[in-house]
C-alpha cells in the first residue's frame, strides 16, 4: 500500500489554534507524522496547508510562498493583541476626514516595509516567545522585520469597519497592519476578521473542512484529498534530471550540466529537482565546484534507494 504522505489543505476554521488542527490530523492518519507550512492565528480561518510524512521535510519552502487574506479591521478601537480579541488600550472617534483618508495610509503601507510583530505573537526575543513574555507583563520591544505588502485593497469602508484584501510576504503580520494603519490616522485600529484566501499556489477553494477529513479518515477515503508527494508545487524555479542525474539524485550525488535536460542551470536559490515524468524528486542548492563549475547539490532527497534483490540469510537476522 501507498503510504499516506504529501499536503493536505485544510480550510481552518475560527478557534482552533494551528497546532490543535495538526494533532486532528495526526489523529485522524493513525499518528503519522504531520507539520504544518504557515500558521494562523485562533481567530482566523481559510488555508491552512498541513504537510503529512516526507512532506514535512518541505515546510521551509512552502512556508516561504507568498499569503492572500481577506479580513475586516475596526477603526477606532486599540488593543494590547492587535485584534478584536483583545483588551483594550484606547478608544478614539473616527471623523469623516479620518475616513477619507484611509486609502492614503493603506498607501503607505504598500511595498517594502520594516514591520514590528504584535506583542501577542510567536516571535522569539531571546529565545522565547513574544505572547508568553507578554503574559508575564515582560516589557519587550522587539525588533522590526523587512517584509513586503504587495498588495493593500479596500473593499468596502462601512463606517468604521474597512474590508480589505492584502498579498504579503511570508512573515507578514496582518494584525500590526491594522494596528498601523490606526496608528497613521492618529485614531486606533484592530483586526476583526482575517481569512487565508492563498499561501501559494493552494488556494481556500480547495482546501477541506474538519469535518470532511474526519470522515474521509472513517471511511478510508482521506488519501483521495491529500496533493501526493511527486506532486508538490513548491513555487521554486525547477530542472529536470535525465536517467543518470535521477540517479544521482538518488544518492544525494551533485548534479552538473550534464544531468540536466533543457536549459540547464538555473540562476541561484534553491530549485525543484523533478524527473522526466515531472515527479518530485526534491530539493538542491547551487553551488560551484572547482571542476565542473556551476553544480547543484541534494538538499532534500524524497526518493528512496532502490531495493536490492532480497536473499536469504542463515544467521537469523
Amino acid at each position: 500500500m501507498t503510504p499516506l504522505e504529501g499536503i493536505l489543505v485544510v480550510d481552518k476554521p475560527q478557534g482552533p489554534t494551528s497546532h490543535d488542527v495538526v494533532e486532528e490530523v495526526r489523529r485522524a492518519t493513525g499518528g503519522l507524522r504531520v507539520g504544518h507550512a504557515g500558521t494562523l492565528d485562533p481567530m482566523a480561518t481559510g488555508v491552512l496547508p498541513l504537510l503529512i510524512g516526507r512532506a514535512t521535510r518541505l515546510s521551509r519552502f512552502l512556508m516561504a510562498s507568498r499569503k492572500v487574506y481577506e479580513g475586516t479591521l475596526r477603526l477606532g478601537v486599540a488593543t494590547d493583541t492587535y485584534d478584536i480579541e483583545g483588551r483594550i488600550v484606547g478608544e478614539s472617534p473616527v471623523p469623516d476626514e479620518v475616513r477619507e483618508a484611509v486609502p492614503g495610509a493603506v498607501g503607505r503601507l504598500t511595498g517594502p516595509l520594516m514591520q514590528t510583530p504584535p506583542p501577542y505573537s510567536a516571535r522569539k526575543v531571546g529565545g522565547q516567545r513574544l505572547h508568553r513574555l507578554a503574559r508575564r507583563g515582560v516589557p519587550v520591544t522587539p525588533e522590526p522585520s523587512a517584509v513586503t505588502v504587495f498588495r493593500f485593497d479596500i473593499l468596502e469602508l462601512d463606517g468604521v469597519m474597512v474590508r480589505f484584501e492584502v498579498e504579503t510576504s511570508p512573515g507578514t503580520y496582518v494584525r500590526s497592519l491594522a494596528h498601523d494603519l490606526g496608528a497613521d490616522l492618529g485614531c486606533g485600529a484592530c483586526l476583526s476578521r482575517l481569512r487565508r484566501l492563498a499561501s501559494g499556489s493552494l488556494r481556500v477553494d480547495a482546501a477541506h473542512g474538519i469535518e470532511e477529513i474526519r470522515s474521509r479518515a472513517d471511511d478510508g477515503t482521506l488519501g483521495e484529498i491529500v496533493i501526493p508527494l511527486s506532486r508538490i508545487d513548491l513555487g521554486l524555479a525547477t530542472v529536470t534530471v535525465t536517467p543518470a542525474g535521477l540517479a544521482a539524485m538518488r544518492f544525494g550525488r551533485r548534479l552538473t550540466g550534464r544531468d540536466l535536460t533543457g536549459a540547464g542551470m538555473p540562476e541561484g536559490g534553491p530549485v525543484r529537482v523533478e524527473d522526466e515524468a515531472g515527479n518530485l524528486l526534491g530539493v538542491a542548492l547551487p553551488a560551484l565546484d572547482p571542476q565542473d563549475g556551476e553544480i547543484l547539490r541534494p538538499h532534500v532527497v524524497l526518493i528512496a534507494e532502490p531495493e536490492l534483490p532480497f536473499t536469504s540469510r542463515e544467521d537469523g537476522c
